[in-house]
């Protein structure tokens, strides 16, 4: 059987969502359908999706709950749980790939979240900072990074608040 090892079959869990560390996530969850007012995502059955990833039957419902969603709270505010920071000589010569990778990271992790989200990409003294919704799209931001330009790749997790500060550096 695929996937079973000595002692029997894998068992993957996915990880919880944490919401008590979330303040952006509604306290109270609309009963119905609900729609952000800024980027159009649908809540249905304590998720978010995309409304390419929502059921017909669920898009024909009306009147739609008009809410705003996490992540456009926390962009609006500039509420980063990732910080990205890009540094090297490699960056100056390869800087529109490697932003065109990263927005592509992103559009990849919204399809399967679309709580996950870029907030700001900035060039800074030297560098770049990418911020993000979540701590989860700056470590996989860093991973690919790392995966595509190689390079040296530093995570560092702050144990309070949901919180992650990924540099990714590169000399030529």
């Amino acid at each position: 059987m695929k996937g079973a090892g000595i002692r029997g079959p894998r068992i993957v869990k996915k990880k919880a969502i944490d919401t008590e560390k979330d303040p952006y996530l509604p306290e109270e969850s609309p009963s119905d359908v609900g729609e952000c007012t800024k980027c159009g995502i649908i809540y249905h059955g304590k998720h978010w999706a995309l409304k390419s990833n929502t059921p017909e039957d669920v898009l024909l419902k009306e009147p739609r709950v008009k809410l705003i969603c996490p992540a456009c709270k926390k962009i609006t505010e500039k509420f980063a749980e990732g910080y990205v920071t890009l540094h090297g000589d490699f960056l100056k010569g390869h800087k529109d790939e490697i932003l065109h990778l990263i927005r592509n990271k992103e559009k990849i992790a919204m399809d399967s979240n679309p709580l996950e989200r870029i907030i700001e990409i900035k060039e800074k003294a030297g560098g770049i900072e990418v911020t993000t919704t979540t701590e989860k799209l700056a470590q996989r931001i860093g991973q690919m990074l790392h995966k595509a330009f190689h390079g040296d790749v530093e995570y560092k997790w702050s144990d309070d608040v949901k919180l992650a500060r990924v540099v990714w550096t590169r000399q030529e």
